[in-house]
């Protein structure tokens, strides 16, 4: 067997850093923090971002927050369901409430609304009863004229305004979950609510007599 001499030199050296290597090591990492700092103090000298810019920034997102927060602090409708709602008019219901849990069959009626002369403009508001929205589509013609276009039936009413003898006729447009096409009509110098459904194509009419 093979004897080492104590004084043999070992194949494997221990790596020692001298003084020049921390010194070189340390001047790397300075560099690179000059460089991050010289690059921070272009950013925010950048000769484009000009007050007038950073003012406008902030004009947009204050407009932003104003657009935007209110349509999610809305919430959910209000429900008020009725158990009996066939015979298609009711009254003491608010705007937009939700009225049924589920999607009902109603039939399709034509109504006569009696409403005191001398009231001048009645606020006629369309809206979607059923707890669901079903994605329904419905157009509104005033003594034959199209008001506006077609428009999707949702929780949130929407609002018309009507002279106080007129023919309204609400036109079934889309059926969106092939069940029907129901909705409300509330008007408010009447203080009523009409339930209805139009057939998709056909037309509800609402004739307004002033007495």
């Amino acid at each position: 067997m093979k004897k080492f001499r104590a004084n043999e030199s070992n194949d494997v050296k221990p790596y020692m850093l001298n003084s020049n290597d921390i010194e070189q090591e340390n001047s790397d990492i300075s560099d690179e923090e000059k460089t991050y700092k010289k690059f921070e103090e272009k950013e925010e000298k950048d000769p484009y971002i000009t007050p007038k810019m950073k003012k406008f920034r902030t004009i947009l997102g204050i407009l932003t927050i104003v657009v935007f927060v209110p349509s999610l602090l809305q919430g959910t409708p209000n429900k008020s369901y009725i158990d009996d709602i066939s015979t298609g008019i009711i009254e003491n219901v608010n705007v937009g409430d939700v009225l049924s849990k589920d999607a009902i069959k109603l039939d399709a009626k034509d109504q006569s609304v009696e409403v005191t002369n001398g009231y001048g403009n009645i606020e006629v508001s369309i809206w979607n009863f059923a707890e669901v929205e079903d994605n329904d589509y419905v157009q509104v013609f005033i003594d034959g004229v199209a008001e506006g276009a077609p428009f999707l039936i949702r929780h949130k009413p929407v609002k018309i305004s009507v002279p106080d003898k007129a023919v309204i006729q609400v036109q079934g447009v889309r059926d969106g979950s092939n069940n029907g096409i129901t909705y409300a009509v509330f008007f408010n110098k009447t203080g009523e609510t009409y339930l209805n459904t139009v057939p998709l194509n056909g037309m509800n009419t609402y004739t307004i007599i002033s007495k």
